[in-house]
């Protein structure tokens, strides 16, 4: 962002005018720019609508359950602050836009540009370190037995202290970085003075969040196919856990143009598909952390009152619809109409496990399996 500076002595400063120059042969469009926002509105409004289902589903499910653990509280402190950075998401389309070239913005907008991208960056860094630390605690619910203590209960709590602690150095930095604070957002103010310049924090929050988006994935994947389950089982399991490669994919894309973004002086453009990128790694995180208990909410919303009434009226109207059926097609007969079918069992709800048998198992044999699959169970049944 130091860049305008560069090309606009204080002395000749047009607020009026572009924030930079235009490339050679190109003219800056400032009244009514071209942007994305046909493309970033839409996507933000779908991660809100998923994440949203999701997070209530997870909610009904633990409430069904009655029972909180610390991933629990983490994801009610997260949630909240979820909505804040969706508020500045959709903030950022009405201050200037989307995918704007940075020559087609004027140089008295940029402050209000610059000052959302800041603070959704600080809201992000606390966000995103909230909920992964609450996916890598809630696996070692499901993954280790209680009271156990193993390479992958270490292997996550040394990743979310680490990830806490470099979200807090980020945070810190960023918040310290400009003379005077305003200087953070305004590059106007009088005495400006940064000690770090934003695309060293972009790639380095990059770069961080994809390695610590692998390392989980395949700890995990480790534990699951260690596991004594039918390999279907495993199959299952594993792909629900894979859901975490989403987020490795939108960090890649964070890191590659975090390094086109660090070499040029294009900021609003470079920046607004970082943001995107980085909501795109927020949806998948929720999917992540939510996914798992989809099945149990499922199943709990099955036992209400309302599913029973809308599946007796769903019933009654289908067995209308079959009467008249018969009426015009007598050739057919009712049990080719009407088949009763086994319903197929979910990979959660198809153990044969019986909890009562789990005293009889050894500690260090197969008692971890059975533990592993009961909360598995518990968390998708």
């Amino acid at each position: 962002m130091s860049a305008l500076s560069s090309h606009h002595p204080r002395q000749a400063l047009d607020l009026d005018g572009p924030s930079v120059p235009p490339p050679d042969g190109l003219l800056s469009q400032l009244d009514n720019p071209p942007n994305g926002n046909h493309i970033a509105i839409p996507f933000i409004t779908v991660s809100v609508a998923v994440s949203a289902t999701l997070f209530l589903m997870r909610f009904y499910a633990k409430f069904i359950t009655k029972k909180l653990i610390l991933s629990d509280y983490l994801t009610f402190v997260a949630f909240p602050i979820f909505w804040v950075y969706v508020y500045y998401s959709y903030e950022l389309s009405w201050t200037g836009g989307y995918l704007v070239h940075q020559w087609d913005l004027r140089l008295k907008d940029t402050a209000a540009f610059n000052f959302i991208t800041f603070t959704a960056t600080l809201v992000y860094v606390w966000y995103i370190a909230l909920i992964k630390c609450a996916i890598l605690l809630e696996w070692v619910e499901i993954f280790v037995p209680r009271g156990e203590r193993n390479f992958f209960t270490w292997a996550a709590w040394a990743m979310c202290v680490f990830f806490v602690s470099f979200s807090i150095i980020i945070f810190s930095l960023d918040m310290a970085n400009c003379t005077p604070f305003e200087a953070n957002w305004n590059l106007l103010a009088p005495g400006r003075y940064c000690r770090f310049q934003v695309p060293q924090f972009v790639l380095a929050i990059g770069i961080t969040n994809f390695v610590l988006d692998l390392l989980p994935l395949i700890l995990v994947q480790r534990v699951i196919w260690g596991l004594h389950l039918q390999w279907h089982k495993k199959l299952g399991v594993s792909f629900m856990f894979l859901t975490g490669l989403a987020a490795a994919s939108a960090n890649g894309v964070r890191i590659y143009y975090a390094t086109r973004f660090y070499v040029s002086n294009d900021v609003s453009y470079y920046f607004s598909i970082l943001a995107i990128s980085s909501l795109a790694e927020t949806l998948a995180a929720n999917m992540v952390l939510c996914i798992p208990l989809v099945p149990r909410a499922l199943q709990g919303l099955k036992q209400t009152k309302a599913y029973t009434l809308l599946k007796g009226y769903m019933t009654v109207k289908g067995d209308g619809n079959t009467a008249n059926t018969n009426q015009s097609d007598g050739y057919y007969s009712s049990s080719e109409l009407r088949r009763i079918r086994k319903p197929r069992e979910h990979w959660f709800m198809s153990s044969k496990l019986d909890t009562n048998t789990m005293n009889d198992l050894t500690v260090h044999g197969d008692v971890h399996d059975a533990e592993s699959e009961r909360r598995l169970r518990d968390a998708g049944a």
